[in-house]
Parts: structure tokens; sequence; C-alpha cells
């Protein structure tokens, strides 16, 4: 094990966290919320110290690292920067509780959008402004952050890349990892700050539009209001459902369309299927609201789009609380919640592609009941998927769903009925925020037992790592040979 090299990056994440910290100084000044102030100091000093002291520990590590190292590393980076993110949430009492603080904190950076806040309007603005900025720091992750500010980890930054972000073709990565990491975060800046500018022009000030725009693009779900999506006007909320159906799209064809590849978007079946979902049931719930409901066409159209868009991005924003709608409207949303968004976008869920090839997989095991010696291989993009890469996304679908159950079974102990335990359980791994029942869009999380507040946080991080990457090190077989 290179501890020095493990160590050495949390120092360096640490530092990062720190960074970002320091920009809430200047909120906390401009709202004159001086009471907070040096909390704030203690919150940005402890990760600055700790990071600092890390990386003199480990001067002259080794770059040379394995599959153990990434991987301890991608599941440790997580966990450490909910905790030194819980810091300003917790010192500056906006929280009752350190575990309170973590909940937010880890439902901030894997940009689920879940909240323990009761009044959120309440809260000092300088924090709420570190709220949504944990979600943009963790929306494109933490690890291709670092990858990208420090592009002397070489052939390192090609293992850690791959752990954090499964999403993107690897095969495209080495051996310039930190040339497509900075592309990366080059979009999703450009992104953010085009959001930004469009609030502004649509009469929000600065600051909302900003961390608005920082929920948005990394589809995280926080909003300064307690109305979420709906204190704003249709203007607006039409802007978020623009830049959260956007950001649910790969990045890497983000590039391509910047390149002038318009070809692969027009013949990306992930992408397809994406808006081919989007448009059957948003245009589904849209005539239930107009038809049962009775809602004016245009609001129909609006509340149904905002929610299955902030769905399947797993954004968490809300618009109007679907609860109140129709038990169809209820299940097709809750069916949602295991969808998805696509591979390599800052979306959550199990993603779209994986469901693509396994309806593929399904339609070919019917076909080879009739035609048993037929040999037929599952093609995505007109490319041959390997039959391991098959079997792979076949078994995650599998063991996602599994710990969405027992995640559910845990919720239940504690007291939770069922709709709100099972879809607590699948909006903490999807990323998604509000669920069903006592967890709905009107509703938080504070009414929730600490063992849940803990139990739902776990679930953030392993859903956020897709599963793999934080089970992995659990296995006997991780810890036994090289694995490098």
């Amino acid at each position: 094990m290179n501890l020095k090299f493990v160590l050495n990056i949390l120092g360096r994440i640490l530092l990062i966290i720190a960074v970002f910290m320091m920009t809430i100084i200047p909120w906390v000044i401009y709202f004159h919320e001086n009471s907070i102030l040096f909390a704030i100091e203690e919150s940005i000093a402890i990760p600055l110290i700790t990071g600092l002291v890390l990386i003199l520990l480990t001067k002259g590590y080794s770059k040379e690292i394995g599959a153990k190292e990434a991987y301890i590393l991608a599941s440790l980076a997580w966990i450490i920067m909910g905790v030194a993110g819980s810091l300003p949430f917790w010192l500056s009492h906006t929280t009752n509780s350190f575990i309170d603080a973590l909940f937010e904190s880890i439902s901030g950076f894997t940009t689920t959008g879940s909240s323990i806040l009761t009044d959120i309007e309440a809260a000092p603005k300088a924090v709420l402004y570190w709220r949504s900025l944990t979600h943009w720091i963790g929306g494109m992750g933490i690890i291709v952050l670092t990858v990208a500010i420090f592009p002397s980890l070489r052939i390192a930054s090609y293992r850690l890349f791959s752990s954090e972000s499964s999403g993107i073709d690897s095969s495209k990565l080495k051996p310039k990892t930190s040339s497509m990491a900075k592309r990366l975060w080059g979009i999703y800046i450009g992104l953010t700050a085009v959001m930004t500018i469009i609030l502004m022009l649509g009469g929000v000030n600065f600051y909302e539009s900003i961390c608005h725009a920082f929920a948005s693009i990394a589809t995280g779900g926080f909003s300064t209001k307690n109305a979420s999506a709906g204190f704003y006007t249709p203007f607006v909320q039409y802007v978020m459902m623009f830049f959260m159906l956007v950001s649910g799209i790969n990045f890497a064809l983000h590039y391509g369309l910047i390149k002038g590849r318009f070809k692969d978007l027009i013949n990306n079946i992930e992408l397809k299927t994406y808006l081919g979902i989007i448009f059957i049931v948003g245009t589904c719930i849209s005539l239930m609201l107009y038809f049962e409901l009775g809602l004016p066409f245009e609001q129909a159209f609006r509340d149904s789009f905002f929610q299955v868009i902030s769905v399947i991005t797993a954004t968490g924003f809300a618009s109007a609380d679907y609860l109140e709608w129709n038990q169809v409207s209820w299940l097709l949303i809750f069916l949602l919640m295991f969808v998805g968004a696509c591979v390599g976008s800052t979306g959550g869920g199990i993603k779209v592609i994986r469901h693509v090839i396994a309806v593929k997989v399904i339609f070919r095991l019917f076909l080879q009941q009739i035609h048993p010696n037929r040999v037929k291989s599952i093609q995505i993009n007109k490319k041959t998927i390997d039959e391991k890469k098959v079997h792979s996304i076949v078994t995650f679908i599998f063991i996602y769903l599994f710990i969405f159950f027992i995640g559910g079974m845990c919720l239940l102990a504690t007291g939770l009925d069922p709709a709100s335990a099972f879809s607590a359980s699948i909006t903490s791994m999807g990323g998604i925020g509000p669920g069903l029942g006592t967890v709905g869009p009107a509703s938080n999380f504070a009414h929730l037992s600490d063992v849940a507040k803990i139990v739902l946080p776990i679930l953030m991080i392993i859903g956020r790592l897709e599963v793999l990457s934080f089970l992995v090190i659990f296995s006997p077989s991780f810890w036994i040979g090289n694995n490098r």
C-alpha cells in the first residue's frame, strides 16, 4: 500500500476544500453576518492546517499506484470531504448537531439535495452559499478537480480519474487525463457562468442566481428558498429545466459538440433514449394534470416536465408538490428514480445506457429461446460491447437494486413507513433528493432518527461512487495480492 500517496492526495483535497471555503467570507461581509465570521474562519483553518500537515509529512511519495490506492482514495476522499464540509454548518450552529451537519454536507457534495433544514430562509445566507457550492464542487468530482489542478500526478491521475468517473470512456483518457479533466471543468464552469447570467437577466439577483446555477449544473437541488423553484417565475423555471436537462447529458458529448462533431449527438442511443423517456413521461403527466386536475395547459406542461427532468437528472428541485398529483403520476415519478441521467454527466442514478444494455440483453435472451444456436452480440452506437462489460453492467444493476432494498429495510427498522423508507433509500443512492411519503418535495429529512441520518449518507456515497468503487474495498480478494 502506497500510504504516503493516499495521505498526500487527501491533504491536497483538504487544501482545495479550504480554498473554496474562503469564498464564504465575502458573503459574510456582504450580508453583515459577522456573528458567524469566527465559525467560518475556524472551518477554513481546520482543513487548511490538516491538509498542509499531511502534504509536509508525505514529501517524496511515489506516484506509482495500483487499484488498491485508487479505490481507497476515491472512498476516503468523499468521506473526508463530507466531514470537512460539515464544519461551516456545525460551527455556525446552522444545524442542531454534527450528525445533521454531516448529513447536509454529504448530501451537498454527492449532489443528492436531501436536507435537514426546516427553515432554509432563516439560515445564514453565507452558509446557504456554501451549501450550494458543495454541489458544484462534488458535481464533476473532487478527484477530477484534483487531477485538473495537479497534472504532475502523471500516470496516477489515470487510475484516480477512472475510479471516480466510471461514465467516461477511460480508453480515451490515457495519457492525457489531466487535459481531459481540464476540458470537462472548462465546460462545467462555462455552463455555470451562462446560466448565472441568464437568471440575472430574468430578474434574479446575483447571489440567488449563482447558488441556483451551482445546484442546477451539478444536478444537486439545494435552493435558497423554502419553496425551492416554486418561488420563482415561469421564465426562471424554464431556464432551470433547460440547464438541468443539459447537465444530465454526457459531458463528452458537450465537448464533441464544441468540436463540431454533431453526428455524435444524432447517433448517440443513450441521448435519444434519455430525451425519449423525458418526452413520454412528461407528456403523460402533463395530460393527467390538464384533464384530471384541471390545471391550465402551460402550467400542467411546466410542472410536469420540471419534475420529470429534475427527478431523472437526480437534481431534486421542485416547482410543485407531486404528492398532490394522482397515484399514476407518483408511480411514474418513483420509476424515474431508478433511471438516472446519462453516463459522464453530473446526474446520478443507474444511468440510461445501463438500462439500454439491460433491455438488449433481455431481448437477446428471448431471441435465443427461439433460435438457440444464434450468436448475437450487444451493440451500442454501432460498436460491439465486450461480453465482460455486458456482464458487469447487469451485475451492477442487480447489486444496485439489492443495496437499495437493504437500505430501505434498514430505514424501515428506524420506524419510517414503507413509502418514505424505500423512496429515501433510492433517492439517496441516486442522488435525487426528495422522495415519497414524509420525505416528499414539500417535506425534509429533519424528522429522521440519527441512525437514518447515518444510513442515508452512506447510501449517498455508495451511489456517487457507483457502488462497485466503494464496495470493492470490502472484498477480501481486494486486500490479497498486488492488484496493480
